[in-house]
C-alpha cells in the first residue's frame, strides 16, 4: 500500500508500479537530454531557451521578420545570403534588433533569445 497525494492509503497496481520503476531509473542527466535536443555553444551557455522563445513571441519578432522577408518567418534564418555564421554573430545580430526596436531587455534576456534562435534554426555548437 502507498499513500495518495491526499494521504489515504491505496493499492499500487500495475500502472503505478511501472511509474515508480521508471522514476527510480530516471537520472537528471537524462532530463537535460530531453529538454535540449543539442547543447548550446559556450557563448550561450546558461541561457534559458524557453524564456527566449517567450520573448521572441511577446516582442513579435516573427511578424517583423516575416514583413522584411516577404511573408516568410523562417527565411530570415535560412536564406542563402545568411549573415550569421557563428554564435558571436548571432548574439550581436540579436542585440542589434533589440536595440534598433528600443526593447528594454537585459543582456541575459537577449542571450535567451539568441539561444532560442540557435536551438530552432542555427544549431551552432
Amino acid at each position: 500500500m502507498i499513500r495518495s497525494i491526499c494521504g489515504a492509503p491505496r493499492a499500487l497496481g500495475k500502472c503505478g508500479l511501472a511509474t515508480v520503476m521508471a522514476l527510480a531509473a530516471w537520472h537528471p542527466a537524462q532530463a537535460a537530454d530531453t529538454a535540449a535536443p543539442h547543447a548550446l555553444p559556450p557563448l550561450l551557455a546558461g541561457a534559458n531557451v524557453a524564456q527566449g522563445q517567450k520573448f521572441y513571441t511577446d516582442l513579435k519578432c516573427a511578424a517583423c521578420h516575416a514583413e522584411r522577408m516577404m511573408g516568410s518567418t523562417s527565411a530570415m534564418y535560412t536564406r542563402p545570403d545568411l549573415k550569421v555564421h557563428n554564435p558571436k554573430q548571432l548574439l550581436a545580430f540579436t542585440q542589434m534588433c533589440v536595440t534598433q526596436l528600443n526593447h528594454d531587455l537585459f543582456p541575459e534576456e537577449v542571450k535567451d533569445i539568441a539561444a532560442y534562435l540557435n536551438q530552432t534554426y542555427y544549431k551552432f555548437k
